[in-house]
């Protein structure tokens, strides 16, 4: 009975620690962001499922150059795939160019998404909503990236 006890506990450890590790498959992660805001951004973990991307984007439809911190919190779902939730800051500008007046932007960046981490290659796709929520201008809520992501 104490070694049916001993294998079991020993078992659960196993299974345990195999399924929070499918959290993420690197450390870091450059990425090429493409969508209502084109741009790059590096992702570092700090833990298993903690996060924080910092990024440069440029929003097209509004010539809206902004920098972006966030911080994720992934929840595995499949080997190799997970969803993310965070939020954090942006700062920036919107209607850069000489037809329109250019006005500071500063806010908040809720963010929502999915990540797939290829095994077989050092490359991870991400999809996921990211609104700049501006408090000194108006907001940018169609910010949906494709996100190619490059792990080192």
């Amino acid at each position: 009975m104490k070694r049916m006890f001993i294998f079991l506990a020993a078992c659960s450890l196993l299974i345990c620690g195999a399924k929070t590790s499918m959290a993420q498959d690197y450390n870091t992660a450059v990425s090429l962001n493409m969508g209502g805001a084109m741009g790059v951004s590096l992702k570092q973990f700090l833990s298993e499922r903690s996060a924080i991307e910092v990024g440069f984007d440029y929003n097209l439809g509004c010539k809206a150059p902004m920098f972006t911190g966030t911080y994720q919190y992934h929840i595995p779902l499949a080997p190799q795939f997970c969803t993310y939730v965070g939020a954090g800051v942006n700062i920036g500008a919107v209607h850069v160019g000489k037809h329109h007046n250019s006005e500071f932007a500063f806010g908040l960046d809720p963010n929502v998404g999915f990540e797939y981490k290829f095994a077989s290659a050092p490359v991870a796709l991400a999809l996921d909503y990211k609104p700049w929520l501006n408090f000194t201008t108006h907001c940018q809520v169609n910010n949906v990236a494709l996100r190619v992501r490059f792990t080192l």
